[in-house]
């Protein structure tokens, strides 16, 4: 071996200097300072070489199966890591051999050299699984979905067995004698240690249970947090709010509080719309004849109305049949699309079945089985009565769902008064709207001219 060959020369030149004269002090000196430098020149050269071999080698087949895990791995200097290990490895196999001339050397560099083979080994591991996180944030199929928190539990785990082994190789223990040790002081580490240690197994949970994911959009009260997961740690996770700040939120809070997670509705690509038009009651009336002829004229509400003209003609028919007017309250007219109310036609009838029949035929609306259509009238209240549209959008983009929002309000908000209704507004004035009706204002007689 080069090595012990310089080192047997550096002992021999040394044998001679003290032959010579020299004092014993200053040769000892001479060469050991001798043998560092030829040992360090050597370690550095042979550091060199394996480096290079191994990136040749790792990048040649990264090339070959065309993946991105050879350029991963140097970026992680994995390894670097990885020379420096089989240096350590080769050197403390060596060592015995090398420093034969110099005993009193064996025993402590052996246990330095142990300590860095120890060491290098961690980084490796740990650097392996960074090597995870970055290959699989890189492909398309893996990019909402973080290894972070795992990776994160796993580093940790990883360097406190490197930390027992590291006290047992400098103490000369097994290393079964601290963790019996660590075993008695687990209570007073779980009493210190309580926050981090929910947080780790916290953001265990979060990934293991697939709770949130890196895109998804949540919603979190308590931290005013609403907008998009950017980050997902062992013991945080950041949110990018929609005006662009950054909330972070510690992990176990997604565990024990109530956090609303809007990926299903994002990838079932559609989305509610639940929002209510509130109708002026003073507008609400039953339906005269010549007012439905007059519905029936626009082009708009042809289709829609010819249903219920056909129904009140069948009705008037039957009245006028002979015998009609005797045994029970017959049921009300239907088909299979429409039916006339019990009690009269109403206008406030018509316009919340006409907004089903125009969301029914809207191109942007979702009329599919499982996805609830509907318009219902909510209890009254001070602002008119609620007829809520209850839907669901066949698109998921906000900026797009906002728009077919706003274009179905549009077209009801300018119906409304087709059918003789008003929506509902508070004006300072509230007795004008019962004068233009034609009724009393509050605190006049029935009649007066007020």
């Amino acid at each position: 071996m080069i090595l012990k060959s310089l080192i047997a020369l550096i002992a021999r030149f040394g044998q001679s200097l003290t032959d010579a004269g020299w004092h014993p002090g200053t040769v000892r000196l001479t060469t050991t300072l001798a043998v560092l430098l030829c040992v360090v020149l050597f370690t550095w050269g042979l550091y060199w070489l394996v480096r290079v071999v191994l990136s040749k080698t790792v990048r040649a087949i990264a090339n070959k199966y065309k993946t991105r895990i050879g350029d991963i791995l140097v970026g992680r200097h994995v390894i670097r890591r990885t020379s420096y290990l089989l240096i350590c490895i080769l050197f403390n196999a060596a060592i015995p051999g090398i420093f034969e001339e110099f005993p009193g050397w064996i025993a402590p560099l052996r246990k330095l050299l142990t300590i860095g083979t120890l060491w290098f080994a961690l980084r490796i591991v740990t650097g392996i699984l960074w090597c995870i996180v970055d290959y699989q944030a890189g492909r398309q199929q893996n990019k909402q979905r973080s290894f972070k928190g795992l990776v994160q539990f796993a580093t940790i785990a990883v360097y406190f067995l490197g930390a027992i082994i590291l006290l047992s190789i400098l103490l000369n223990k097994s290393p079964l004698v601290f963790i019996g040790g660590l075993g008695a002081a687990s209570a007073v580490l779980m009493l210190i240690f309580k926050d981090s240690i929910l947080g780790l197994v916290a953001g265990v949970q979060l990934s293991y249970n697939d709770i949130v994911r890196i895109g998804d959009w949540i919603t979190m009260s308590k931290f005013n947090a609403d907008g998009t997961v950017v980050d997902i740690t062992l013991t945080t996770v950041k949110v990018q709010n929609f005006d662009l700040t950054i909330t972070t939120i510690p992990a176990y809070n997604l565990i024990s509080d109530s956090v609303v997670n809007w990926r299903n509705m994002s990838d079932s690509k559609h989305r509610r719309i639940q929002r209510a038009v509130n109708i002026d009651i003073t507008g609400i009336r039953f339906c005269e004849p010549a007012f439905l002829a007059h519905l029936a004229q626009e082009e708009v509400l042809a289709a829609f109305m010819m249903p219920y003209i056909s129904l009140l003609e069948r009705e008037k028919s039957a009245d006028t049949a002979p015998g009609a007017g005797t045994g029970a309250t017959p049921a009300p007219l239907s088909t299979d699309a429409v039916r006339l109310p019990t009690g009269g036609l109403t206008n406030v009838y018509l316009f919340r079945k006409y907004i089903e029949f125009y969301l029914r035929r809207h191109p942007n609306i979702e009329n599919a089985p499982g996805y609830t259509l509907m318009v219902r009238q909510q209890p009254m209240e001070d602002y008119g009565l609620p007829l809520q549209i209850y839907c669901f959008t066949r698109t998921s983009e906000w900026v797009t769902y906002e728009t077919i929002q706003a274009d179905v309000f549009d077209h009801l908000l300018a119906m409304a008064p087709v059918f003789g209704l008003a929506v509902f507004e508070r004006t300072a004035q509230p007795d004008v709207r019962l004068e233009e009706a034609g009724l009393p204002t509050i605190g006049a007689p029935a009649g007066s001219d007020v």
